[in-house]
C-alpha cells in the first residue's frame, strides 16, 4: 500500500470516488496517514485494504477490501472505483476477493457492507455476491444508510 501512496492520493483527491465514502475528498496529508492506517491494519488484523488496476494499462482503478467498521457493525468489505471503471465487473471482482478472502482465509463468519439507498448499482453488486440486505441505518448526519451482510458459507454447512 505504500508503494501506491501517489496513486492513491490521487485517488483521494478525487471528489467523484469519494464522495461515495463517508470520509469524503482527502488532502495528501490525509491520504498518507489513511495509506498508512491501510499498511499497519495487515500485520495488525490479518486483512486489509487492496488497490484495484486495470491489467492492460495498470492504471488504478479503484480501492476496496476489508476493514473494522467504526461504528461496531464488524468487519466490512468496501470499494470505490473511478466513474471510467464503474459497470465493468472490478466491483464484483474485489467483492468476490474480499469475501473469499474473509471466509476461506481470515475465517470470519460474518462481513456487512454499507451502502446509500441511491446507490443501485452497489446494491446490485452486493447482491450478485449473495449479500442479503438486512436493514436500514441512519448515520448521526442523518443519512441514509443501507446494511447487507453475508455469513460464511462453511458455518453454514458445518451447522
Amino acid at each position: 500500500m505504500i508503494a501506491d501512496a501517489d496513486r492513491l492520493a490521487v485517488l483521494h483527491a478525487d471528489a467523484r470516488v469519494m464522495s461515495l465514502l463517508k470520509h469524503g475528498v482527502l488532502s495528501r496529508a490525509e491520504s498518507d496517514a489513511l495509506v498508512a492506517d491501510y499498511e499497519a491494519e495487515w500485520p495488525a488484523l490479518g486483512f486489509g485494504s487492496w488497490t484495484a488496476s486495470e491489467r492492460t494499462s495498470g492504471r488504478l482503478v479503484g480501492l476496496g477490501g476489508l476493514r473494522i467498521h467504526d461504528g461496531g457493525l464488524g468487519v466490512a468489505m468496501r470499494g470505490a472505483f473511478v466513474p471510467e471503471a464503474q459497470g465493468k465487473g472490478y466491483g464484483t471482482e474485489l467483492g468476490r476477493a474480499a469475501l473469499a478472502f474473509a471466509f476461506d482465509v481470515v475465517g470470519l463468519d460474518r462481513v456487512v457492507a454499507i451502502t446509500r439507498p441511491e446507490n443501485l448499482p452497489g446494491q446490485r453488486s452486493l447482491e450478485k455476491l449473495g449479500m442479503q440486505r438486512e436493514r436500514d441505518l441512519t448515520r448521526k448526519d442523518g443519512r441514509a444508510l443501507l446494511l447487507y451482510a453475508a455469513s460464511n458459507p462453511a458455518l453454514r454447512r458445518a451447522g
